[in-house]
């Protein structure tokens, strides 16, 4: 059986996906490819419920003791921590 995990935003993941979606829509006048974009993005994410730690972990010093994972969802990076105590 598979784990499900818990994905829990941070507001500032919460603004940079708001970000995104305005830039598309308002600055460069495409709705349609900002609700697109936000949607395929918001999808890779709702993946991590099974199996996040498919993805690379990151090997930089200040995050040796964290499970901080990185994967790109619409040619973004996602950062993300596996947390097994909050499943």
């Amino acid at each position: 059986m598979n784990r499900k995990y818990k994905i829990t935003w941070s507001p500032n993941a919460y603004k940079d996906l708001q970000n995104i979606y305005s830039y598309i829509k308002y600055f460069l006048k495409e709705k349609n490819i900002a609700n697109k974009i936000v949607q395929k993005i918001l999808y890779s994410i709702s993946s991590l419920d099974y199996f996040p730690e498919r993805y690379i972990k990151l090997k930089d010093s200040k995050f040796e003791a964290k499970n901080i994972r990185k994967m790109y969802a619409y040619k973004y990076n996602i950062i993300y921590e596996v947390n097994e105590k909050v499943r």
